[in-house]
């Protein structure tokens, strides 16, 4: 799907490294283009990865504009809404964030227009990511409640994909309902694979996904990416007090930053259990698994 948007040079140039190895592309008119791979930061030349800014692509505000207009099947209209959050998803998953002139409406992102950079996040779907930690998230009980702590960019999304496919790979009879605002854990029509247990509820806001998803679809887990407004914590905790379990995600570089975020205290009782990885390694590896008062179960040392 990526190719049917980006220039041929470009996906050339991207083919060159790998898309396994690719996790951000970052486009700024005029400016050299950055990736992120294996956790670092390069420049991207015709010949894949380097050092040397004066080798690197370059793309200029057409192309930008080019690449979203592509990215709407030629239509920017039917990708308004998507524009009022900031990014636009193909089918596959791939989100492309979008930086321009941000016209507001009450109060709130009517549209962006002027595009002037691009953020192409990449997913993997990397089996086994939750697996080191897997017997720790549930007893015979079922799941406990579980947060996965990280900063951007190193497998949240990643580690949610494949703990939701294990519990169906692994035979866990569970109805997991996945709240997937951004369209990135499933991508679009499930493009992703996230189980055969699962019910994916895409574009919905996390608010409006607890809500009618418990009432719908009457799940046994919840799993969504990236707690963040008020509204997502009050709406999971309501989710909790309903017997429901939830495994979500939350930007943090670690337990101790995690305990300083704003309305991280409306929900800290509810989890049983804490993930984090590691934010210096490659993307889902974990650095530790802890109880709900925070004590170590395991930790990789050296991760």
């Amino acid at each position: 799907m990526l190719k049917k948007v980006i220039t041929l040079e470009l996906y050339d140039a991207l083919t060159k490294v790998g898309f396994d190895n690719i996790y951000e592309v970052r486009l700024r008119a005029g400016l050299p283009i950055s990736i992120v791979s294996a956790g670092q930061v390069y420049y991207l030349s015709a010949n894949g990865l380097t050092y040397n800014k004066n080798k690197a692509l370059c793309v200029d505000k057409k192309a930008i504009e080019d690449i979203i207009y592509k990215a709407s099947e030629f239509s920017i209209y039917s990708i308004a809404e998507e524009l009022k959050q900031g990014f636009v998803v193909l089918n596959n998953g791939v989100r492309i964030g979008v930086a321009g002139n941000v016209i507001t409406e009450n109060g709130k992102i009517g549209t962006i227009t002027n595009f002037s950079s691009l953020n192409i996040r990449i997913p993997h779907i990397i089996r086994g990511t939750c697996l080191p930690v897997f017997d720790y998230l549930m007893d015979k009980q079922g799941v406990f409640n579980t947060l996965i702590i990280s900063p951007p960019g190193q497998g949240k999304t990643t580690f949610l994909r494949d703990f939701a496919f294990q519990l169906s790979e692994k035979n866990f009879f569970y109805n997991v309902l996945v709240i997937d605002e951004r369209g990135e854990i499933a991508g679009k029509d499930n493009a992703l694979s996230v189980g055969e247990c699962c019910d994916v509820l895409a574009f919905s806001t996390k608010q409006i996904g607890f809500l009618q998803g418990i009432r719908a679809m009457n799940p046994d887990i919840i799993i969504t990416d990236e707690l963040g407004q008020e509204e997502d914590f009050l709406a999971l905790k309501n989710a909790a007090s309903c017997g429901v379990k939830v495994v979500a995600s939350i930007h943090g570089a670690s337990i101790d930053n995690l305990k300083d975020k704003p309305y991280f205290n409306l929900i800290k009782s509810s989890f049983q259990r804490y993930v984090c990885l590691n934010p210096s390694g490659k993307a889902g590896q974990i650095l530790g698994v802890y109880d709900q008062n925070f004590n170590p179960l395991k930790e990789w040392i050296g991760a």
